[in-house]
């Protein structure tokens, strides 16, 4: 399986990431995967299906009812079931600056409900407050987010995890009814992180759970008119000191979700 290398650099400071986003989530040592057969497929079929998105099969991992994708996109074998059943009903498969098959829903979208689990430290309560502010900012789109104070009024909880690996955060992608993705953890064995970088991480997590994909990976479809490469990309699966969107992730917002 491949791994991603942690590092900083000094002229330009870059952690690899492990990206959960999501519908999907990633780690640095690959872990048994359950081979218990799911009621609408077994763990091979809807492992195919995966890979048939673009996903690489050492990229996939099973455990406890979900799979963990490039090591920070989350989703459950239920759902990857729904999506083949859709996919299969409607005769036209659905594909995933790259973009998933599900993104969220008008109900939904010009307001994702984010809540924050009160032992979540300070610094990463920061870190939530200015991602949800840099995806507000983001012009000619009627994307919105907010921080709400009571989980039952939520569509994502922020919560804390601990691994002795190399994902900083993962997320849910959408569900294949529209609604954001269900989580975000965070890892805490990253705590030591400059403000910066965790600013990155947590704005590309919440862009997992509105529907994006790596920008530097090939699962996922390419959204028309963004370049398929964006070095500086939020979305892309490494961490970077924060400095903005790019031009390549405002269109993309801007694509998915227009005013």
């Amino acid at each position: 399986m491949r791994t991603k290398t942690l590092h900083l650099s000094s002229a330009n400071p870059v952690l690899a990431i492990v990206l959960f986003i999501s519908i999907f989530m990633f780690s640095c040592k690959k872990e048994e995967a359950s081979t218990q057969p799911q009621a609408d497929g077994s763990i091979a079929s809807l492992t195919d299906y995966l890979t048939g998105k673009g996903f690489k099969a050492e990229d996939i991992v099973f455990k406890d009812g979900k799979f963990t994708i490039e090591k920070d996109i989350v989703i459950t074998s239920e759902e990857v079931a729904a999506r083949m059943k859709n996919e299969s009903n409607s005769g036209t498969p659905q594909t995933e600056q790259r973009r998933n098959t599900y993104i969220i829903s008008n109900t939904y979208n010009t307001n994702v409900k984010l809540y924050i689990e009160p032992d979540v430290p300070a610094a990463w309560k920061t870190a939530v407050q200015g991602a949800v502010a840099n995806w507000n900012a983001v012009n000619g789109t009627r994307l919105g987010m907010s921080i709400v104070t009571t989980l039952s009024a939520s569509n994502t909880r922020i919560f804390m995890g601990f691994e002795s690996a190399n994902w900083i955060a993962r997320a849910y992608l959408p569900t294949s009814n529209g609604r954001p993705g269900v989580s975000v953890e965070i890892n805490s064995n990253f705590n030591s992180l400059a403000a910066s970088q965790k600013l990155f991480a947590i704005t590309h997590e919440l862009g997992h759970t509105i529907g994006f994909h790596h920008t530097n990976q090939t699962s996922g479809t390419l959204i028309p008119g963004t370049p398929s490469v964006d070095a500086n990309s939020v979305m892309n699966s490494f961490v970077l000191n924060w400095n903005g969107f790019t031009a390549g992730d405002v269109l993309a917002t801007q694509i998915l979700y227009p005013q």
